[in-house]
């Protein structure tokens, strides 16, 4: 692409964007093509580092795309989204939310507290202040600015190592603590003259302070925070290079008076100012382009204006390919009119209204996310959803419902797929029995419990046409799709064996078959077989080496289901699907919390679910890898997993049940990898693949771990041995 006849520092010009960037910058030529831009000027897309909201909607709701998309309407090209002073796991939510928008790219974070002074808070809620924490604060991701008072305890070592920029803010420090944080690293007054002391001739404060060290400082040129003799003050101080421009915008941005949450506390908005309820003011109502033009209008000349919001936050963020135009640098730009009024706004090489498709797809589908969320009893105001892709079944959203104290609430939002679970309605009634029993004996060890909503029927679920859906609280924590520590792999074992236990005395017989011969391995490969005869979609000729090996293997593979019918060994209530990312961790203990994921729960045997787990988390690789030489049965993960379950079921299980958990994970993988087969070889209809051939991936994957498993037979079924000796 190519704007042609644009104004670029007061020379016409005609410049080239190519893959998002800016290729060539060059003085008009009539024989150029390109996008006529007779009559603007380009100025660099604006930078905000430190916004909080607008358009109704916050940070800390960790939903983007409606507030990037409104930025980017109103020239803001990247931003930081701003956190308020919360509890660290409503910080974190933030920082864990997807930032792929339609509109102002998201740079990364800024955190504005908790690490404050209580006397100078101003709009921040005091009730989570707190000292520095650098563990803590390392355990965010993509933070790239935060604010702390400097006064308080720990934080010069925070200042050091922290790893971001640091601004001095909402502090009570006198000269000498800012000038030592300034030396051990801050670089940054956070909108400066307020939530600080003033200057005084013979106590210069944290001002003084950033002149002596000629630091950047912000301002929030909108005409209500800062005198427009101030403005000008700190600009010959500090001039365009150390002078930076930001919003601090919050949610009432874009819209009318009233009343608002910011930070979980009530701000009023009266002619156009925020306060809080005891009169502090709350953050700004204005947008970045309108605090440029204001400074403009307080006598800075307009140029440096821009800069002080373009290339000065981007330069003190470390992102210098932002906020210039550049060969080189992101084609990010506004086209402005000889009023200084915008006309179009371009993000990575694309105008704005190109990006609009991407932007009304959200929106419509937010609309029908929340219309059937909406529908289950809960409190709170509906925020946003992000899909979650796990799993290979369900269609998954996270969506998250504001309540009355700021916090948010989250829910897992599910759409069963009824390919696979014809009988849904039954799922939800093994679900709600199971839940019951098990919510009673975790909520007396004083662990969380999956609580499934209900709707004005009382059903825990709803249909949408053939669509059947589900709610259920969302339980904070970490999950591992993949894990190499062995203590986290004896703690998995753990909370799966405890599952077993918690179940021990419900009867299996009062559930449903919801999949009908789930683990019956025996008629697995006999619907395999069937499928390769029939061979629907021309593939069983490239498949004959795996169809041998379940010619081979049939027997033993079918031996567990000859022994049930037998009576050996007891019909157990089960999970099914006993990965470990069905595991829900203390993120701070480690320790587990709850088992997740429970659509499979239904009659079956303790050494399949032991024996799903091993073949997921005992795997050197994932279970779609590609080249099989990579897959092995890692005997160490084995026998941390085997300590952790067997060890937990040693009252419930039998000598019986213990002596063939081995062959579990044999059969489980065989059978595992016959299912892949077979929705291969009849079109891909059952798993979620990613590209063609994934389930033949996944398939070969699963014999080579097989293969292994039968090689390290005797020394797996040792490790069991000892372990249940023991």
């Amino acid at each position: 692409m190519i704007l042609k006849n644009v104004l670029l520092d007061g020379i016409l010009s005609d410049i080239t964007i190519e893959d998002g960037k800016f290729t060539a910058i060059a003085p008009a030529s009539a024989a150029t093509e390109g996008v006529d831009c007779s009559g603007l000027t380009a100025i660099p897309g604006l930078v905000d580092m430190h916004t909080h909201g607008c358009a109704g909607f916050d940070t800390m709701d960790a939903h983007f795309e409606e507030m990037s998309w409104f930025l980017a309407q109103n020239g803001t090209t990247s931003w930081l989204p701003t956190t308020m002073t919360m509890d660290i796991d409503s910080i974190r939510k933030v920082t864990e939310a997807p930032r792929e928008v339609s509109g102002a790219q998201i740079l990364g974070f800024h955190m504005e507290g908790p690490y404050i002074n209580a006397t100078r808070k101003g709009a921040q809620n005091g009730k989570f202040i707190k000292d520095p924490d650098l563990k803590e604060f390392k355990s965010l991701d993509g933070m790239k600015v935060v604010t702390i008072a400097p006064e308080l305890p720990g934080s010069e070592e925070f200042i050091r190592d922290c790893g971001a920029l640091v601004c001095i803010g909402h502090t009570d420090a006198d000269y000498d603590t800012c000038i030592k944080a300034i030396e051990a690293g801050a670089n940054c007054l956070t909108h400066t003259f307020n939530a600080m002391p003033g200057i005084h001739h013979r106590n210069p404060g944290p001002i003084g302070a950033a002149v002596a060290k000629n630091i950047y400082v912000q301002a929030i040129t909108d005409g209500l925070h800062l005198h427009p003799a101030i403005v000008l003050m700190l600009y010959k101080t500090f001039g365009p290079e150390r002078m930076v421009i930001i919003s601090d915008a919050m949610r009432a941005t874009g819209l009318g008076d009233g009343i608002y949450e910011f930070g979980g506390q009530d701000i009023e908005v009266k002619d156009s100012v925020a306060r809080t309820m005891d009169g502090a003011i709350a953050g700004s109502t204005s947008t970045l382009w309108r605090c440029v033009k204001q400074a403009a209008k307080f006598g800075v000349p307009f140029d440096d204006a821009v800069r002080m919001a373009t290339r000065t936050p981007a330069d003190m963020i470390g992102m210098p390919n932002k906020g210039r135009i550049e060969v080189g640098a992101d084609a990010d730009l506004l086209l402005i009119d000889g009023a200084q009024e915008l006309s179009r706004v371009m993000i990575a090489g694309e105008f704005v209204e190109d990006r609009a498709a991407a932007h009304q797809k959200y929106v419509e589908e937010k609309a029908a996310i929340q219309e059937i969320a909406d529908r289950f009893a809960k409190d709170g105001k509906f925020l946003g959803f992000t899909p979650m892709h796990q799993g290979n079944i369900n269609a998954t959203y996270l969506v998250d419902y504001r309540l009355a104290d700021g916090s948010v609430k989250s829910y897992i939002l599910q759409r069963i797929n009824r390919y696979v679970f014809k009988e849904p309605a039954q799922i939800m009634e093994n679900i709600g029995a199971v839940t019951a029993h098990i919510n009673k004996k975790a909520a007396a060890a004083c662990k969380p419990v999956m609580e499934f909503l209900t709707v004005a029927s009382g059903e825990n679920y709803c249909l949408d046409g053939e669509n059947f859906w589900r709610l259920y609280s969302f339980i904070p924590g970490v999950g591992y799709d993949l894990c190499d520590s062995l203590d986290t792999l004896k703690k998995a074992g753990e909370a799966f064996g405890e599952f077993q236990n918690q179940l021990a005395d419900f009867d299996a017989a009062k559930l449903h078959e919801t999949i009908p011969d789930f683990h019956n391995t025996k008629k697995r490969l006999e619907t395999l077989f069937a499928a390769c005869d029939a061979d629907a979609c021309g593939r069983a000729a490239s498949v004959q080496p795996e169809i041998t090996f379940f010619r081979d293997n049939a027997a033993l593979a079918s031996e567990l289901t000859d022994l049930l019918a037998a009576g050996a060994f007891p019909l157990r209530v089960t999970h099914n699907d006993t990965k470990i990312n069905n595991v829900i961790f203390n993120r701070e203990t480690g320790e587990p919390l709850t088992v997740i994921d429970l659509d499979t729960v239904m009659p079956g045997l303790a050494m399949h679910d032991f024996g799903d787990a091993v073949r997921f988390a005992a795997s050197t690789a994932a279970e779609d890898e590609k080249d099989t030489a990579k897959i092995a049965l890692d005997l160490n993960k084995f026998r941390a997993f085997a300590e952790g379950f067997i060890g937990k079921t040693a009252g419930s299980l039998t000598a019986k049940e213990n002596e063939l958990m081995v062959l579990g994970a044999i059969t489980i993988t065989i059978e595992l990898a016959a299912r892949f087969l077979t929705d291969y070889l009849s079109g891909d209809k059952y798993f979620k693949t990613n590209y063609e051939g994934h389930n033949l991936v996944r398939t070969r994957a699963q014999i080579a771990l097989a293969k292994d498993m039968l090689a390290k037979r005797g020394e797996m079924e040792k490790i069991v041995l000892q372990i249940a000796g023991k």
